[in-house]
């Protein structure tokens, strides 16, 4: 006589292991917590032209948007600069900003991680010519939804393009954004409709849990689309642009 629960059950964990591993075949990979905290690895966005640099003519395509120039590792760096082929927005992981320790004595807080980049190819998003845009002043706003700012947080990108952001207290009834309004790079002048700000969560109460928040990156574009766009947007599978 067939066991009819027991078939049940190995039905449910079937469907339920599918479920799970389906993103590896090809479909969306599970969510990722936004309670964690992120150390923001290297990916396609190059260190900027702008700091310490030496000739390096044939070394292919460089991080910045000239061809003669590629950046110096700093002795003390501990992270090799990106290349081109280094996958984008790389996350690792770190929970030391999530321990009860680090938490101001005023109450919680949160840690936001980001990047900013200049986009060669005016399409918005990063490709591998794609360069970290350094010394980007940074704005973390709070206000009501009447427009009434009620909190403010400066920063700034490093060599790198990154920036790390402090926000003190729950904001659970305030719309907060992570905003860039001007350039470092002249070059690189032109503000991304798209990428110019971005929301986060500065509370729990609304199901995420810890300090940590990850930001989308935010970009600017150069006036004139570089020509190695290309090459770069063929790679990617977007042919005749």
């Amino acid at each position: 006589m067939v066991d009819y629960k027991a078939f049940l059950v190995l039905i449910i964990l079937s469907m339920a292991t599918t479920t799970r591993c389906s993103w590896i075949s090809g479909g969306a990979p599970p969510p990722a917590s936004t309670g964690d905290d992120y150390t923001i690895g290297d990916d396609y966005i190059s260190p900027s032209p702008g700091g310490s640099v030496k000739s390096s003519k044939d070394n292919g395509v460089s991080p910045g948007p000239s061809d003669e120039s590629t950046e110096e590792n700093d002795e003390d760096d501990d992270e090799a600069a990106a290349g081109p082929d280094s996958e984008f927005m790389v996350q690792e992981k770190s929970t030391e900003p999530n321990s009860k320790e680090d938490e101001p004595a005023g109450g919680e807080s949160f840690i936001i991680q980001g990047k900013v980049y200049c986009d060669p190819c005016r399409i918005q998003f990063p490709t591998k010519i794609s360069y970290a845009l350094a010394g980007t002043k940074i704005s973390l706003v709070c206000h009501k939804e009447t427009g009434e700012e009620t909190y403010r947080v400066e920063g700034e990108s490093d060599r790198k393009g990154k920036y790390t952001i402090e926000a003190v207290g729950d904001h659970a009834d305030e719309i907060c954004e992570i905003t860039v309004s001007q350039s470092p790079d002249p070059n690189c002048p032109e503000l991304m409709d798209d990428e110019n700000h971005v929301r986060v969560s500065l509370t729990n109460k609304h199901g995420a849990k810890g300090r940590g928040r990850y930001a989308n990156p935010l970009g600017f574009m150069v006036m004139d689309a570089d020509p190695r766009c290309k090459e770069a947007l063929d790679e990617l599978g977007f042919t005749g642009i």
